[in-house]
Parts: structure tokens; sequence; C-alpha cells
């Protein structure tokens, strides 16, 4: 009778614990809706729609040497604020805040084809910074780089 009571006192603790757990995901899934639902939203505007549009156009086959300095600053800003958005936006998946999951299913083509065109003005961007004495130099658009990586090796399109 004892050895019963006991296998019903565990059963219930796992059910107990994994009840939990599901509540503890469906709450964690409730706080970062919002914040999907409004990167989307932003992800879709004219504005960043044209910056995305000025990188796959325009962007490939300029000198980039300079890094930003070598663009106008008109099209400095598109460009900066498309890099800040998908870096800023590597950064809330990287520190657990955004799951990957809906960023690759609706972004990730977005992430891969911009980072593939903006790699060369980044990586000479961060030269120079490095250059010029800013030991953050190669940290310079870390996330986005970040971000890119495992959604251009396919490893969230498939769930591996």
């Amino acid at each position: 009778m004892n050895i019963a009571a006991l296998l019903v006192s565990v059963g219930a603790l796992l059910v107990s614990g994994a009840a939990s757990y599901r509540q503890l995901r469906l709450a964690g899934h409730a706080n970062t809706l919002p914040v999907l639902v409004e990167l989307f939203r932003e992800h879709r505007s004219d504005y960043l729609a044209e910056a995305r549009w000025f990188v796959h156009q325009e962007l490939p086959g300029r000198d980039v040497s300079e890094g930003l300095h070598s663009l106008a600053p008109e099209e400095l800003k598109l460009v900066r604020d498309l890099a800040w958005f998908y870096d800023n936006l590597g950064a809330l998946v990287a520190h657990g805040i955004v799951d990957i999951g809906p960023v690759s299913g609706y972004l990730g083509g977005s992430v891969i084809s911009t980072w593939e065109s903006m790699a060369p003005l980044v990586t000479a961007h961060r030269a120079r910074r490095s250059a010029a004495g800013r030991d953050e130099g190669a940290e310079w658009q870390g996330y986005y780089e970040n971000l890119n990586l495992p959604l251009d090796r396919g490893h969230l399109e498939t769930g591996t």
C-alpha cells in the first residue's frame, strides 16, 4: 500500500511539474507576442522597405571601403537604421527575449539577403572603428551577424 501511495504521489508531482512548465512557456509567449507583432509591423513599414530595397539594389558593387562613410547622408540613414533594426532583433534573440522560430519563419530570408549585401560594408566599418582606437570595433553589428549565421545555415528552418 505504501508503494502505491508513493507512486501516486510521484505521478502527481510529475503532472504538476509538467503543467507548471507549460504555463511558464505560455506566459513567456504571451509576453513576447506584443514585441514580435511590433517588430514585424516595423519591418513592413515603408521606410524599412525602402532601406531593404536600397541595400539589395544599390549597395552591392559599391566601393564601401570607408564603411558607413562611403555613403551619402540619406543612404547612410537608410543603411544604418536597417542595420540597427536587425542588430536589435539579434540582441533580443541572443538574450532569449524573443524566440528565434517566428523570427526565422517571418524575417529569415530578409536577414540573410540583407546581410549578404551589407557584410562588406560592416567589415569595412569595423576596420575603420578599430583603426580609430575603438575597442568595440569588432563588435559593431555583431548581433546582426550572429542572427544571420544560424539562419544562413538553415538550422532554424529545419528545426535542427
